[in-house]
């Protein structure tokens, strides 16, 4: 194959690198799928035999774990895999959000205005492919619904809870079936089954393993789609997750409304964060006085201490007060906590904890096989994504050579 190196300034935060394109004459691009499995922690795999994914580990590189960006939910992160940006830099800085400037409010069920465009900045792959007239396909990753930047993928479907995972594997394969012209070169594939177990039980339930297993057997039948078109040793295959999971109990309730007075703040979100925007700064330092008289089991943050131990803090719908919980606790301002279960699960905590670490794997050509390696960000894998596809990448906040030097890839290898 021949190949064409530009040189590329992803950002001042990103090394030069040197990304492959395809010359004119190159007949075919690879083919990349991502498959998230959203809050499949990073000691999930030794909960359950898992012959699939003991197979998939076996032909894979392996990271210790994937680090997720603050704060650990699934919007946050999914987008941030997908545009390498920071939530500071991309703008879906939570699951629930309001934005001081539109006065409109977000919440992930809330689908019209989840689709809205103006809500997602930055620019994430399928985008990204679409640009270079790369074909692309999304099995419900968020965003994907949206139209961002003028673009949408070339195929992709709404959020459906209730199709089952051999359908959504029977669809990613249908799209490789198709003729080569029409062909996608990204797929992404999205789970939810783990996630929605931890929640409603914890991650230490008999229903993960459950929830495991049924992840198990999906990978399976997509590899063995994948070897039955004879594509298993040509496609890249990364297997992610977006955050882990902490397990809670009932009693471990926070009530925000002994910190923060309806009449003194807006408040946004609950669980392991709330966004808190106080009417004023003398509510501001009311509710800040109440919390040092009294806070116990969580912190609470202001923009110059999000900035320096988060990376959160320069986007107008980060508040300008942060409550976040210790690890097993959590926020809430109802009035119902007796109808939590006893145990159940939560992520949002701080990134760097144990609990909220998720998983990466990559397999395809030139991958080394059964390899372990170190830590691999969250923001590293919209750069790698587009160097596998052959395409250049916006700007970004993550780093090809890191991620590359963690893989232990060879450039100049990958592509031959």
């Amino acid at each position: 194959m021949k190949i064409v190196f530009l040189l590329v300034c992803l950002s001042s935060s990103v090394a030069l690198a040197l990304l492959p394109l395809l010359t004119a004459e190159t007949s075919k691009r690879p083919t990349v799928i991502v498959v998230s499995m959203d809050g499949f922690r990073a000691d999930y795999f030794n909960k359950v035999k898992t012959p699939e994914f003991e197979k998939f580990i076996s032909s894979s590189t392996q990271a210790s774990h994937l680090k997720p960006v603050f704060p650990s939910v699934t919007f946050v992160n999914h987008y941030s895999i997908v545009t390498g940006l920071l939530p500071e830099h991309h703008g879906i800085v939570n699951n629930s959000m309001w934005d001081p400037v539109t006065k409109r409010e977000f919440e992930i069920g809330n689908t019209q205005e989840v689709d809205r465009s103006e809500w997602w900045e930055g620019e994430p792959i399928w985008v990204t492919a679409e640009k270079q007239k790369v074909k692309t396909a999304t099995m419900f990753w968020v965003g994907s619904s949206a139209e961002i930047a003028g673009y949408r993928p070339t195929y992709w479907l709404p959020y459906d809870q209730s199709l089952t995972k051999e359908k959504r594997v029977e669809q990613v394969l249908k799209w490789l079936d198709l003729p080569q012209d029409q062909r996608p070169q990204l797929i992404t594939l999205y789970f939810e089954d783990a996630d929605s177990a931890g929640h409603q039980y914890g991650p230490d339930s008999p229903k993960i393993n459950e929830a495991i297993r049924r992840l198990d057997k999906a990978i399976g039948q997509l590899m063995e789609g994948l070897k039955a078109r004879d594509l298993e040793k040509d496609t890249y295959v990364i297997l992610l997750s977006d955050h882990g999971m902490a397990r809670v109990e009932r009693g471990h309730r926070i009530d925000l409304k002994n910190y923060v007075k309806s009449d003194e703040a807006r408040i946004v979100g609950k669980g392991a964060l709330a966004l808190v925007w106080p009417r004023g700064k003398d509510e501001e330092a009311r509710i800040l006085a109440r919390v040092k008289k009294s806070s116990v089991h969580f912190k609470v943050f202001d923009k110059t201490q999000l900035a320096k131990k988060f990376q959160y803090s320069n986007h107008r719908r980060i508040s300008p007060l942060v409550f976040l919980a210790d690890l097993g606790w959590y926020l809430d301002s109802g009035i119902f906590a007796s109808l939590k279960p006893g145990v159940f699960g939560l992520h949002g905590y701080d990134n760097c904890l144990e609990d909220m670490q998720a998983i990466f794997l990559i397999r395809g050509p030139g991958v080394k096989k059964g390899k372990k390696v170190s830590e691999i960000r969250v923001i590293d894998v919209y750069a790698l994504m587009a160097y596998l596809l052959e395409i250049i990448p916006a700007k970004n906040d993550g780093d090809l050579d890191k991620i590359k030097s963690t893989l232990k890839f060879n450039l100049g290898e990958l592509h031959e």
